[in-house]
């Protein structure tokens, strides 16, 4: 993960602290950017599905499954992974099952991630995710605008003593990021639509495979 001077630069301009040129230089500003940065954005990309950080990869099945009373296989995760959003059909799609119990449909294919692993039922699993890997190349204006104002509230006890200061950067960090996302959402009006049940299944799916994900 690169750190965005930019977004360093628009967070302290929040708190008319000087600029940084490289984040290793030995400034307490660029120190504690350092600092803050990857967990703003990991909690950024936690929030919601944003297409520009969505990536698909094909899981390497491991060859112990600790839960196969339950779980038929266990897959290893992508080492960028942020948030599991789903399971995603292979291009022969998905196998058809028995007479009796057909494969379930598309979207509801389900899943627990536990300690690094993902258990799923299904053979050749894909999984469409949020990658924790982005660049500022990567990130729309409105993103790099909620980044920046969450990032100023972390900075501004170590920076400026201010916890009032904070309070209402973080309110502004808010609304940037619904900004942000209703803009996400608007750039891609064809995206296949997901139920609340299934948005709650992944969330809590990919609260579980946070410390293993890093």
């Amino acid at each position: 993960m690169a750190i965005s001077i930019t977004v360093c630069n628009l967070a302290l301009g929040e708190l008319r602290a000087p600029p940084i040129v490289d984040i290793d230089e030995a400034t307490t500003e660029a120190a504690e950017c350092k600092r803050y940065y990857a967990h703003c954005l990991k909690l950024q990309l936690e929030r919601f599905d944003w297409s520009f950080a969505t990536r698909i990869a094909s899981l390497a099945e491991l060859s112990v499954n600790p839960r196969a009373s339950e779980w038929a296989h266990a897959y290893a995760l992508p080492a960028d992974l942020a948030t599991a959003q789903r399971l995603v059909p292979p291009a022969s799609g998905w196998p058809s099952g028995t007479a009796n119990r057909p494969v379930a449909p598309v979207l509801a294919q389900p899943f627990i991630i536990e300690d690094g692993t993902l258990f799923s039922q299904m053979r050749g699993a894909i999984l469409e995710y949020t990658t924790r890997d982005v660049s500022e190349s990567d990130m729309p204006g409105l993103f790099c605008d909620a980044l920046a104002y969450a990032l100023a509230a972390r900075l501004a006890v170590p920076l400026r003593d201010s916890r009032e200061t904070k309070g209402q950067l973080l309110q502004q960090a808010e609304v940037a990021a619904q900004r942000a996302i209703a803009d996400d959402i608007n750039r891609q009006p064809n995206r296949d639509a997901r139920t609340p049940d299934e948005v709650a299944a992944t969330r809590s799916a990919g609260a579980g495979c946070t410390s293993g994900a890093n």
